[in-house]
């Protein structure tokens, strides 16, 4: 992205791509809504989440390259079409309409034949966390007043609901119309989730989400 938009623009004063005067940190707040799903189970829903928290970055080098913190929460759990009591995963072939439904319980699995798509209840895991990001980012001035920020870095998560941690990738891109900022990115979990419901026990799936979030640079 920076490298196009270096080659695609035409050279102009009010664009710096290496504005050594920048910032040396920002502080600010961000509030939004996220899509969380676990997306390695078989035809999860996305869990619709708000997702808000406080925005820390630290000019690292003469040029605008920047270290980026914070804490936020967000609900990183999921919805399902289908669960049951045990181990919640579809194995065998389905297709537009039909799939084969089996679950596991003691040590075995069981089938529970075909299926419609959308047949049997939904259910919701809630897993309410806390995560803090650590990222690296470059800020693009694209004029006086307008910064393009894409950033990439990693994250880590405690869910509240589920008491367990999660890692994962984290990247995206913001950009900042003077104090105002807008950011767009994406989760993606590398350790398996854990949790178990009175309708749903839920093994092997990883965390993936999307975040939409606005807020301010103080």
């Amino acid at each position: 992205m920076m490298a196009a938009l270096t080659v695609a623009m035409p050279a102009s004063a009010r664009f710096n791509a290496a504005k050594q005067d920048a910032p040396k940190a920002h502080v600010g707040i961000r509030v939004g809504i996220g899509a969380s799903e676990y997306a390695n189970l078989d035809r999860p829903l996305a869990l619709l989440t708000a997702v808000g928290g406080v925005h820390l970055d630290f000019k690292v080098a003469k040029v605008p390259f920047y270290i980026e913190t914070g804490a936020y929460y967000m609900d990183m759990g999921t919805r399902l079409r289908e669960g049951d009591r045990w181990h919640y995963e579809v194995y065998g072939h389905y297709d537009n309409r039909y799939y084969d439904r089996s679950y596991y319980r003691d040590g075995h699995y069981y089938s529970s034949g075909r299926e419609r798509w959308d047949d049997g209840p939904r259910y919701t895991i809630h897993n309410h966390s806390v995560l803090v990001p650590l990222a690296v980012s470059y800020h693009i001035y694209l004029g006086d007043k307008v910064v393009l920020q894409p950033f990439a870095g990693v994250y880590g998560s405690y869910g509240f609901t589920s008491k367990d941690m999660d890692f994962g990738l984290r990247d995206g891109v913001s950009v900042s119309f003077g104090h105002f900022n807008i950011s767009l990115g994406a989760n993606v979990g590398l350790i398996d989730q854990k949790q178990k419901t009175d309708k749903v026990w839920v093994e092997e799936a990883q965390h993936v989400s999307l975040f939409f979030g606005a807020g301010v640079n103080f």
